[in-house]
C-alpha cells in the first residue's frame, strides 16, 4: 500500500522498518514508544505544522516496530544516545537522538526526517531517508554511542 507525501509521491507502507543489514527491521523500546505516540498527540493538537511525510513514517514506525521492554541493546539508535551514520556514502552525521520539541545543536530530533527514519535502527543497518522533495538518499547507522549522561 502507497502513502501520499506531502509532495504527491508515494512511498510504500511496508518499508518503513524494513532495513537491510543486522536485524532486517526496527526495534523500539517501550520508552521510545511512548515518547514518538506523546509527540504524535501534541502534532495532532498542535498549531505547529509538522510535515505529512514526518508524521506517517513516526506512525509506521509504531505500527511496524518491534517493542523491546527494559533497556535498549548497546547498538540501538535510541533516545538520548549519541548517533552517527552516513547518508549516501559521504555526508557524516551525528548527535544526540531527542525528543524535544526545540532543536539544539549536537542533536538529532525526532521530529525531524533524519531523525525518524533513524529511531529503532541498529549499527550496520541500511535504510532510505526520504527528502520533503520525494528524492530518497541511502542512510547506513555506522555508531550507537552510550545514553547522554552515561
Amino acid at each position: 500500500m502507497a502513502i501520499p507525501d506531502a509532495t504527491g509521491s508515494t512511498i510504500p507502507q511496508d518499508e518503513t522498518c524494513q532495513a537491510e543489514g543486522k536485524d532486517g527491521g526496527c526495534r523500539l523500546t517501550a520508552s521510545d514508544r511512548l515518547q514518538i505516540e506523546r509527540f504524535l498527540s501534541f502534532a495532532d493538537n498542535s498549531s505547529v505544522v509538522y510535515s505529512q511525510l514526518l508524521l506517517e513514517l513516526l506512525n509506521r514506525k509504531l505500527q511496524a516496530a518491534d517493542v523491546i521492554e527494559g533497556a535498549a541493546p548497546p547498538d540501538l539508535a535510541a533516545f538520548g544516545r549519541h548517533i552517527s551514520c552516513v547518508v549516501d556514502e559521504t555526508e557524516a552525521e551525528s548527535g544526540v537522538l531527542s525528543f524535544g520539541l526545540v532543536a539544539r545543536a549536537g542533536e538529532i530530533p525526532v521530529h525531524s526526517l533524519l531523525g525518524a527514519t533513524l529511531i529503532g535502527l541498529s549499527v550496520g543497518q541500511r535504510t532510505r531517508l526520504m527528502s520533503e522533495d520525494g528524492t530518497s538518499r541511502s542512510l547506513v547507522v555506522t555508531r550507537v554511542g552510550a545514553p547522554f549522561g552515561a
